[in-house]
């Protein structure tokens, strides 16, 4: 599992926003607890957003327990040893993509969410975005946690987004094409 000073030091390599200064206040408030989601309601998530930037295209899954479509992300495990491992272990479960040939060294984004009823006794995901470079003509597979997994220009995005999803993605793309194609 994922020990709290790598967790710190991939934060602080992230982007530094208006989450950020909450991320450390969850670290020092809940130490180790804050890397499992048996830690308490509020947790770190590591997600990924999956782009083709040749097609100028996002790869979403639309979630089951959310019912929106979003990018690739969940709970760490016991066999991540990073926050980026998590983020690509997701998404390539959630994608059936495997292996994703790149995935940013650093986070494009943190961001903190509350969660719907539907998630149980979880109420607030910190959340540490990558991103992956994959191929619009790679053939995604559902998993167990999605309805559905589809590519989406960025200009024809699905109605049912993430709440803040729609004012995210513009940036988050941007910060993963520049992060992708720096070598990141």
């Amino acid at each position: 599992m994922i020990d709290l000073d790598t967790a710190r030091q991939e934060v602080e390599r992230g982007p530094q926003n208006p989450f950020s200064p909450a991320f450390a206040e969850l670290f020092d408030r809940q130490g180790a607890d804050s890397l499992r989601r048996s830690g308490g309601e509020q947790h770190v998530t590591a997600s990924c957003l999956v782009i083709d930037p040749s097609a100028e295209a996002v790869l979403l899954n639309h979630h089951r327990k959310a019912r929106l479509w979003g990018q690739f992300g969940g709970h760490l495990e016991t066999v991540d040893l990073s926050l980026r491992g998590a983020a690509r272990r997701e998404a390539e479960e959630e994608s059936g993509l495997r292996p994703l040939p790149r995935v940013t060294a650093a986070p494009i984004d943190l961001h903190v969410h509350d969660l719907s009823v539907a998630f149980g006794t979880c109420t607030r995901h910190f959340d540490v975005v990558f991103a992956a470079l994959a191929s619009t003509d790679d053939s995604p597979r559902v998993s167990d946690e999605s309805f559905d997994v589809a590519w989406f220009p960025l200009n024809q995005l699905p109605d049912e987004l993430m709440p803040d999803l729609p004012n995210r993605l513009p940036n988050l793309y941007r910060s993963a094409v520049a992060a992708l194609s720096s070598g990141d």
